[in-house]
């Protein structure tokens, strides 16, 4: 396996190195004083370094590669930027090299000092043998360690969440309201017809809605007209077919156009979840909370959030249909519990957090993290994965947490910027 560059910034920023004393290639007595900070942009790999060679302290930039001759490859030679490099950085010294101003930086080789167990356990995790990295050894980090970091993960997964609120956040002009109307769209269609709830929403303005808020049928009728879903040109039973003519009445009045009904994905999809009855169900929370943002910024408890979603008010005639026209064995056409939770984690937290950030105030932040870990773990593969493995979340705060270090680190092999794999690296155990 060929030593990439990345794990020799792991080896020098956590100096895990032996540093009884250090010497350069020169022979000069070698100190790092502050390995300096990271630079993930164009130039040295880190940067404001302070170091002591010799007797003499320097400040400024440091350079890494595996072999010396890199220097010359990626022509920092040639390259002013790296005159003010203080020393280089490399697992093997192949060539001597030189700045762009004719000096001789200092280098410093790192081979025989870095401990054989961290190039071992580097190895190791990228030899993708296993669903995650770690799998093998993510038993031997600490609790405390692991549970440090999944709080640090669900941070960061709230960040990559509100970072689409926020553009749709700006498409609204700043309207919450409508931004959380858009967000709660999307949240509806459950990653499946999550797209096509949201054109739906975009379709179907609130301005419109908030005219007809004291007519259900009317209501209805908006959503299923504008989701494509009553052109068929002959309905059999009479609840499709007054929302038609409801419809078309409101069509008219209004301007509106509406969806191509292909929109929308009925395959490989429980009938519970079928967007007819999600619409039906979106509809029903609209009739219940016209102002749904202001209404989620005032709800503080828990409970109270989840009756929000809970008795909707969805017409009687999704008791015994899934599709219009279509008849079924009878059934109940309200949110189940984990469509509720899953509400409550991806849609409404997301609002708190965001909104929370957004105006600095850290009350609406903690009461984001307070209500996923309040709620129980969601129900999927990736979770049940990790239990297996002996990692078992116990909140939603905590399952988050993990989902998120599942996609954007497991899968992406990103084990030096982890903080477990951190820890197993570190640490010979």
């Amino acid at each position: 396996m060929t030593l990439p560059e990345d794990i020799l910034h792991f080896v020098w920023k956590y100096r895990l190195y032996h540093a009884t004393q250090l010497f350069t290639v020169s022979k000069k007595t070698l100190m790092i004083l502050d390995t300096g900070y990271q630079n993930n942009d164009a130039g040295p790999d880190f940067l404001t370094a302070r170091i002591r060679i010799g007797d003499t302290e320097w400040a400024g930039n440091v350079e890494i590669h595996v072999h010396a001759s890199e220097w010359d490859a990626h022509q920092h030679s040639r390259d002013k930027v790296y005159n003010n490099v203080i020393l280089h950085v490399v697992y093997e010294d192949d060539k001597v090299i030189r700045r762009e101003d004719g000096t001789f930086p200092e280098t410093f080789v790192l081979k025989p000092l870095i401990p054989k167990h961290v190039l071992a356990k580097y190895r190791e995790l990228m030899s993708g043998m296993y669903w995650i990295p770690c799998e093998k050894l993510v038993h031997r980090v600490p609790a405390f360690h692991r549970s440090q970091w999944l709080s640090r993960l669900l941070v960061e997964r709230f960040e990559h969440k509100i970072a689409a609120i926020y553009e749709l956040l700006a498409e609204q002009h700043g309207s919450w309201e409508d931004t959380c109307y858009l967000w709660a769209a999307r949240s509806f269609g459950f990653k499946v017809n999550a797209q096509a709830f949201e054109q739906l929403a975009r379709n179907l303005p609130q301005t419109v809605l908030a005219r007809h808020r004291h007519s259900p049928q009317a209501i209805e009728a908006l959503f299923f007209g504008q989701a494509g879903l009553l052109e068929d040109p002959l309905f059999a039973d009479a609840y499709p077919w007054k929302l038609q003519q409801e419809y078309r009445h409101l069509r008219q009045l209004h301007a509106l156009t509406p969806m191509d009904a292909s929109s929308w994905k009925f395959l490989r999809t429980r009938p519970s979840n079928f967007p007819t009855i999600r619409i039906a169900q979106f509809a029903a929370v609209y009739l219940r909370s016209v102002h749904l943002f202001s209404t989620l910024i005032d709800t503080q408890d828990t409970d109270q959030l989840k009756a929000l979603f809970e008795k909707l008010p969805v017409n009687s005639y999704w008791n015994d249909r899934y599709r219009f026209d279509v008849p079924s064995s009878r059934h109940g056409c309200q949110l189940g519990r984990h469509s509720i939770d899953n509400l409550l984690i991806n849609m409404v937290s997301g609002i708190l957090f965001a909104y929370g950030k957004y105006i600095g105030k850290e009350l609406y932040i903690y009461r984001a993290i307070a209500l996923l870990e309040r709620l129980k773990i969601e129900k999927n593969s990736v979770l049940a994965h990790f239990s297996e493995l002996g990692i078992q979340a116990e909140h939603a705060a905590e399952s988050q947490a993990l989902l998120q270090m599942k996609s954007f680190y497991c899968d992406r092999k990103r084990c030096l910027e982890c903080g477990i794999g951190l820890q197993l690296i570190k640490y010979n155990e």
